[in-house]
């Protein structure tokens, strides 16, 4: 009879994302699955995006898809379908953009409410010169967050601003950083080459201050190098005019968009991974990407930024080169060095190796799962 009562378990993950690329919902569908939870995705119907292969999956067709009244819409019709939709005995909210919706819709219903914040929401960079509209993000989560039953994020420094943010409030986060699930962590191995290349990999989204406009203009200063970029967004055409500015067709790859699981043979054919960020905000400034833990379990040495958490791990676990500001010429150096010094990547390489086992889903969940329990 147990077994029955938790197979009935219900659980709702209410995100605005893509879930084909969102690799963190689909771990977190995994360790709900593994707790006795029947998962349904609820999202929007982008006009971008298709995510009819994904399991699980209920989209609603919106009237905006961007800026304040998308936002509006979206948490009002995503209250209403938690309000009068099925009942489930958790909802779960994927960052500060859907907790009002979720915290009206579970709370009227006395549904249990795990709030999953992947960033420091005021502090990203596209609002952080726009006071009113960071405001706003501030008081939405001053209001949201603590209503919802179990808190969860990336990194102790995003769960620190959200404390310091509410005026020292202890909120209880768990951390479960963005490391991949063990049976998914590819150990890929390096592509020989025998042209004398060096490749660079990027991947995740193209925005601002992500470093992908450095390295395009670092190319020229490093001969034999060759840039992959796979990912889109916001900069993307400013990207592909600097390409076509500086005449890097032929050693810049633009890959776009890939689902997750269509990554590891771009880490296999690449040299060094790029894990770099314009300190310009507080989001960019308390960060941990999830490439960074890709790029451990590939045995792909990295050029990070030297921010708190990129940093602690790159310098602490000896798995790469930090560079201190994000430049072309700070690119340029980084890259120099690893190409110069064999030695040094294989070192980086087996460190890589050494630390794997450590930075899995399943032992960073573990606090999660034993929440859920109770």
């Amino acid at each position: 009879m147990e077994a029955l009562n938790v197979a009935r378990k219900r659980a709702v993950i209410c995100s605005q994302n893509g879930f084909s690329t969102d690799y963190r919902v689909f771990k977190l569908s995994e360790t709900l699955r593994e707790s006795g939870y029947e998962v349904t995705l609820l999202g929007r119907r982008h006009p971008r995006r298709d995510e009819s292969e994904c399991e699980g999956v209920s989209l609603m067709r919106l009237l905006f898809w961007r800026g304040p009244l998308f936002y509006a819409e979206f948490n009002w019709r995503l209250a209403l379908r938690l309000l009068f939709g099925k009942r489930y005995d958790l909802v779960v909210s994927i960052d500060l953009d859907t907790l009002p919706g979720c915290v009206i819709g579970s709370k009227l219903r006395g549904e249990r409410l795990l709030f999953d914040s992947h960033e420091y929401f005021p502090g990203m960079p596209e609002i952080a010169h726009k006071p009113f509209v960071k405001w706003v993000w501030g008081k939405m989560a001053d209001i949201f967050i603590p209503k919802a039953d179990i808190l969860m994020t990336v990194c102790r420094s995003v769960a620190r601003l959200y404390c310091e943010r509410s005026g020292g409030r202890k909120y209880d986060f768990i951390i479960v950083r963005n490391v991949p699930l063990s049976s998914r962590a590819v150990a890929v191995q390096a592509h020989e080459r025998h042209d004398g290349s060096f490749n660079i990999l990027y991947q995740g989204a193209v925005n601002v201050g992500r470093g992908v406009e450095e390295a395009v203009e670092a190319l020229p200063s490093l001969p034999g190098c060759r840039l992959t970029v796979v990912g889109d967004g916001d900069v993307m055409e400013t990207v592909r005019g600097k390409v076509a500015e500086l005449h890097l067709e032929s050693r810049v790859s633009i890959v776009g968009r890939k689902a997750f699981s269509e990554l590891p043979p771009y880490m296999a054919e690449a040299d060094l991974g790029l894990v770099v960020l314009r300190d310009m905000s507080e989001n960019y400034h308390s960060a941990l990407p999830n490439r960074l833990f890709d790029f451990i379990h590939a045995g792909l040495p990295v050029v990070g930024s030297d921010l708190p958490e990129i940093a602690a791990v790159v310098r602490g676990e000896d798995i790469g080169v930090c560079i201190e500001e994000l430049t072309p010429k700070a690119i340029v150096e980084a890259v120099g060095y690893a190409m110069h010094h064999p030695e040094k990547m294989q070192a980086w390489r087996q460190n890589m190796k050494r630390i794997a086992p450590a930075y899995v889903w399943e032992r960073d969940a573990a606090p999660l799962k034993e929440a859920l329990s109770r």
